[in-house]
């Protein structure tokens, strides 16, 4: 005698395909940019920043912003210059230099605008290497130093990498005179210009 096998099979105990891979801590990309304001004492600015550079931070009293980040790297930094005949040579020249440091190499970038075209520097960093590193730490003696030179005119553009804090505490940068709850920009340094943001003020971790 003959038996008809079921039509109900079992399922299976596990299967990869059913849930997919996740990640808990997304990557998150964004650019800010920044400029030499027209009433600036000098025609050029130059000031020096170390790595990890905060793109933001999140006032919570008039005098502490939070920084909501469990690791930040620069990935790319841009800058333009356009032609501006009134000044010399060095009114239209825009620099970028790594500083000698442990971990890196001393190096430096520079362009003149002319009439012609404006002046352009452009670099990516790489995930592998000292420059483009996740940095979740303060400040340190191997942590590397880059130095911009500014003309008025210059518009300098930085993109990041972020990863949000989940947890209980997160690092902070000091201020004075904060609106708060609100996002601040960082904005480098006292004598530069955020485009497009309100509130922006100097964050150091």
């Amino acid at each position: 005698m003959s038996r008809r096998a079921s039509r109900n099979k079992s399922p299976n105990v596990f299967d990869r395909n059913q849930i997919p891979t996740y990640a808990s801590d997304q990557v998150e990309s964004l650019k800010v940019r920044y400029y030499v304001p027209s009433t600036y004492a000098e025609d050029v600015k130059a000031f020096t920043l170390e790595l990890p550079i905060y793109p933001l931070g999140i006032s919570d009293s008039s005098s502490q912003l939070l920084l909501p980040y469990k690791s930040v790297r620069l990935k790319k930094i841009e800058m333009w210059c356009n032609y501006r005949p009134a000044v010399g040579i060095e009114g239209n020249t825009i620099n970028l230099m790594i500083v000698e440091r442990r971990t890196v190499r001393p190096i430096e970038w520079s362009d003149t605008a002319t009439y012609v075209s404006p002046a352009h520097i452009k670099k990516k960093f790489s995930k592998n290497e000292p420059l483009g590193f996740w940095y979740i730490t303060i400040n340190g003696e191997s942590n590397p130093e880059i130095r911009f030179q500014m003309p008025k005119g210059t518009v300098l553009e930085l993109s990041f990498d972020v990863i949000l804090h989940d947890g209980e505490s997160c690092g902070t940068s000091s201020g004075s005179s904060l609106a708060y709850p609100k996002v601040y920009t960082n904005k480098l340094n006292a004598d530069l210009e955020v485009v497009g943001k309100f509130y922006r003020a100097v964050i150091t971790p």
